[in-house]
């Protein structure tokens, strides 16, 4: 669960220095001087960044546990997979990227929350049950807005 609080938090600090770094009229609306794009290439590294690291957490695990001889190991394999995928997809269509993630993860998000509150987790724990679907939704709205900036450049 430690792990899953300091990446939550690695994505809040990224989130915040990519597009709360700026106030909105340094950002000009037409492209004018190009700093909406930088902001857009900085929102899609933020993103790719805060994925890479989940498919590497999960290849992580798998080889661990598959050279210690525990074939179970393979079970990270899909999530990496799928997050590889999302990877790709947000390399070359974040805004794409960005609603997928967002319908996949806020409403997984909600139920984990809920569930975690009816089994009864006590309230200092409850913020870690919080941060673990904190990440994709944050990654999911730095890539909507890396595709934001890059529409116009289209």
């Amino acid at each position: 669960m430690g792990i899953a609080f300091v990446t939550a938090m690695l994505a809040a600090v990224l989130f915040w220095l990519v597009l709360l770094r700026r106030s909105r009229r340094e950002i000009p609306d037409s492209g004018g001087d190009g700093r909406r794009a930088d902001h857009a290439r900085l929102a899609k590294i933020a993103a790719l960044l805060l994925l890479g690291l989940g498919v590497g957490f999960f290849l992580m695990f798998a080889v661990a546990e598959m050279a210690g001889g525990d074939i179970a190991g393979i079970q990270h394999l899909p999530p990496a997979a799928v997050l590889g995928a999302l990877l790709w997809l947000g390399w070359k269509r974040p805004r794409t990227a960005g609603i997928v993630l967002l319908a996949i993860s806020v409403p997984l998000g909600v139920a984990y929350v809920v569930a975690a509150a009816v089994q009864g987790v006590r309230p200092g724990e409850l913020w870690v049950a919080v941060s673990i679907p904190l990440v994709p939704v944050l990654t999911g709205f730095l890539f909507l807005w890396a595709g934001r900036g890059e529409r116009g450049q289209r």
